[in-house]
This record gives C-alpha cells, sequence and structure tokens, in this order.
C-alpha cells in the first residue's frame, strides 16, 4: 500500500512542456495530497508541494497556486465549509481547539490565479491524546512483519528473510522468538502468514517449501500447522492449488483460507478442520466485480473469525464513485451471504475481532496514510488508534492483532529500511 500511495503521489505532480498561454489552459491543475497527523485537541494537515516532473527549474505556472482554502467539517464529509485560507508557499497547518474523540473530515482546496480549482480527497481523522507505542524488540537487527503472540504474550511468530546455502539462497519464512530469553528459532522456510492457535500450543501458516511450479508463474501453496509442544509440522492442505492467508475458529477446531482450489474468477474461502482432514469449500466467487482484472484484484483478503464462531471477516475491494477502495464484509462461517460491516469512501481492510467480541479493529488510510482504527460493532462509533507520530502501518497482506485481555494491538511498521513489530495500547 504505501508503494501505491507513493505512485498517487507521483501521478498528481503535473508537467509542464511550455509556458505558452495556450498550452498553459490545456493542463490539469494540481491537486494537493492530504494527510493529518493528530494529537491532544488537535489535527496537523499536511500536503506536497505542486511541481513538475519534466521541468528542469521545477517550475510550472500553471500547477503553481495561488493560495490554499481549508475545508472543515464535524458533521460528515459531505457538508465541508471554509475554516481558513493559507498561502501558495505554506504546506502544513495545524488545525488546535478541537474536541478529542470527535470525527473531523477535512479537504485542501487548491484555487489559481484565474480561479481554476482543484479539491483533494477528504480524510477523516480523530484527535486525542497521543498514543502509547511500544517496540516488540529492542533491537532492529532485522525486517519482522505479520506478527502472531501467544496468550501470555511471551512469545512471537513472525515473518521474516531467511538465508541458507551459504547466503545464495534466501526466502520469507516463518520464525518464533521467546521475549523472555531472545531464543529465536526457525519454523519453516519458504512461509508466511503466522497465526496462533486460541490453545496456545500450535501456529498455522501457509508454505510452498518444498513444492515446484506446476506451470509458468505459478506454485502450489499449502496450509501447514506447527505444534509448539513436539516441534512438529502437519500439512493440512495438498494438490495443486494456492492455498493462503489462514485463520483458526475460536474453538481452536477449523481453520479458514482463502484458494483457488475451485478454479473459479476468485479466491474462495474454505475451511480445513485444524487436526487434518477434508478442506470445505464455504463461499463460491461472489461474481460482482468482473471487471477488476486480475483474480487478486477480486478477491477476500485478510480473513478473521468472529469469537462467537458464526462469521468470518474480510477486506475485499469496492467502488466509491469512480474510486477503487476496499470494505469488510462477513460471511457465515457455514456459508451463505455476504454482509457489510464496514464501507466507507476510504479504503479499509485487515479487520480484526476484539477478544470481546464486541468491537472490529482495521487498517485504513481515511486519515490520509494506513493507520489503526476501531470500530464497536453495536454503536458504530469510531476511535482512531494510531495517527499521532505521522508514521504508516504496514498493509500489505497484512494484519494486526489483539493481545488476549483486549488491552494492546501487536501490528507491523516502519523503521527506517525495516519492518518492526510495534504493540499500542486501548485505553
Amino acid at each position: 500500500m504505501k508503494t501505491i500511495i507513493k505512485l498517487a503521489l507521483l501521478l498528481t505532480l503535473w508537467s509542464c512542456a511550455k509556458e505558452s498561454s495556450s498550452e498553459s489552459d490545456n493542463i490539469d491543475f494540481y491537486t494537493p495530497y492530504l494527510t493529518s497527523v493528530r494529537n491532544n485537541a488537535t489535527v496537523t494537515l499536511k500536503w506536497g508541494k505542486p511541481g513538475c516532473l519534466f521541468i528542469k527549474s521545477g517550475v510550472c505556472p500553471t500547477a503553481d497556486p495561488d493560495h490554499f482554502e481549508i475545508l472543515m467539517s464535524e458533521k460528515s464529509p459531505s457538508e465541508l465549509k471554509l475554516q481558513t485560507t493559507v498561502k501558495n508557499n505554506i504546506f502544513e497547518i495545524a488545525i488546535t481547539n478541537l474536541t478529542n474523540g470527535i470525527p473531523y473530515y477535512f479537504a485542501i482546496k487548491s484555487v489559481g490565479h484565474n480561479g481554476k480549482f482543484t479539491v483533494s480527497d477528504t480524510i477523516m481523522t480523530i484527535p486525542d491524546n497521543p498514543e502509547k507505542i511500544k517496540k516488540v524488540f529492542a533491537v532492529s537487527d532485522k525486517s519482522r512483519k505479520l506478527g502472531t503472540w501467544s496468550n501470555d504474550q511471551l512469545t512471537v511468530a513472525y515473518v521474516s528473510d531467511y538465508s541458507w546455502n551459504n547466503g545464495n539462497n534466501s526466502a520469507q519464512s516463518v520464525f518464533i522468538s521467546s521475549l523472555s530469553n531472545n531464543v529465536e528459532w526457525l519454523v519453516e522456510q519458504n512461509a508466511y502468514a503466522p497465526a496462533w492457535s486460541p490453545t496456545g500450543e500450535k501456529i498455522v501458516y501457509h508454505t510452498d517449501h518444498g513444492e515446484v511450479n506446476t506451470s509458468p508463474g505459478y506454485r502450489p501453496t499449502h496450509i501447514a500447522v506447527y505444534n509448539m509442544i513436539d516441534k512438529t509440522i502437519k500439512r493440512l492442505t495438498g494438490g495443486n492449488s494456492f492455498d493462503f492467508l489462514p485463520t483458526w475458529s475460536p474453538d481452536g477446531k477449523w481453520i479458514a483460507f482463502l484458494s483457488d482450489k475451485a478454479r473459479g474468477t476468485e479466491y474462495n474461502i474454505w475451511k480445513v478442520p485444524a487436526d487434518s482432514g477434508t478442506a470445505v469449500q464455504i463461499q463460491s466467487d461472489f461474481k460482482d466485480l468482473s471487471d477488476r482484472g486480475m483474480i487478486d484484484n477480486r478477491s477476500p483478503k485478510t480473513l478473521n473469525w468472529s469469537k462467537d464462531g458464526k462469521n468470518i471477516a474480510f477486506a475485499r475491494m469496492a467502488k466509491f464513485n469512480s474510486k477503487v477502495i476496499y470494505s469488510i464484509y462477513s460471511i457465515p462461517a457455514t456459508g451463505g451471504n455476504m454482509t457489510t460491516i464496514l464501507s466507507s469512501q476510504w479504503s479499509d481492510f485487515c479487520p480484526a475481532y476484539s477478544p470481546d467480541g464486541k468491537t472490529i479493529a482495521f487498517i485504513s488510510n481515511r486519515s490520509g496514510i494506513n493507520e489503526i482504527w476501531i470500530m464497536n460493532l453495536q454503536t458504530k462509533k469510531f476511535r482512531q488508534i494510531t495517527g499521532s507520530t505521522g508514521n504508516w502501518v504496514y498493509e500489505n497482506l497484512g494484519k494486526i492483532e489483539w493481545s488476549a485481555s483486549g488491552n494492546k494491538i501487536l501490528f507491523t511498521s516502519y523503521e527506517g529500511d525495516l519492518n518492526a513489530l510495534f504493540t499500542v495500547d486501548i485505553n
């Protein structure tokens, strides 16, 4: 997601080939890309400078605004009103004296010398006191991502690079690390997306270790379970299929996952007994995104089983006006129709039910960058959990995970060029 946003930023920088008035009239006017950082009763808005990609001087008269107008609403994203105006050389402003816990909506209007203007996408942010974030590993010696932890929070499984054959070969692999004595061990190479079992004795993940390409660019991937007690690995699926992103049922008896076993136009949701058995398809193609290109784009992502065992939540591509976004849905664990949990004008993904089942956490770009949010499933009230640091939360086939007590969320973010695991307190 971070790469996609960077590309979007580049696409908003408009080029000017010549400075003639006839050509300048045909050049699209600069549209700001708006992001926010929240703090106690304050939201700081930031947006990029206009520029030309192909002009050495960096000057692009038609993209240079006359001024910026800050639009704001306390009610809805459709009721924005002028808050203040700033000069064209200002690209950051703090909006103060706001009320903590209340959603605010913002947009930036870029106004040109000739009255021409464009308006940024609307963002949503909720001011509050800065969050309490803690690194899981004090030393950043390598990338660690997609963490999952034991019920006592003393042991963490995650994905990191593993090298062998004197460094000539490497692959993303699943590791486990004890936080009490810093002992780390490899579970399996060529493995991804670990998830700890509710009983704390097993870890499920998907792997293509030992598999070979059965067709150009296609290598089967299967669901495997690692037993913490006897250190054994059991494959739960097999054959020529791509099975991935597993998640446990709350009673630990089933594992749901995505697969192309049905050879449809989407990856479908399946489940398999956690001890071994025959995989069962619980959802067929939705058939409502046939224009979305590759199978990856049309398919569910990041499954999470509800705490009552009745439903499985997932993120999936949706449409909002002319934009393509992600929304959060669920289906019955026994199969059935898709139900919308959360759909907005922003992308919401990586759903995770709280231990008491009353709240769902998710990653969203609604504040302008990917941050962690939670929503009460009954009241539909939002809380913005991260966002005071201005750092991105990792999303790429990602996950966030509650602690067993429900007082923390484990997530992946960036530390320089490395992925790192963090926890954030839920007060």
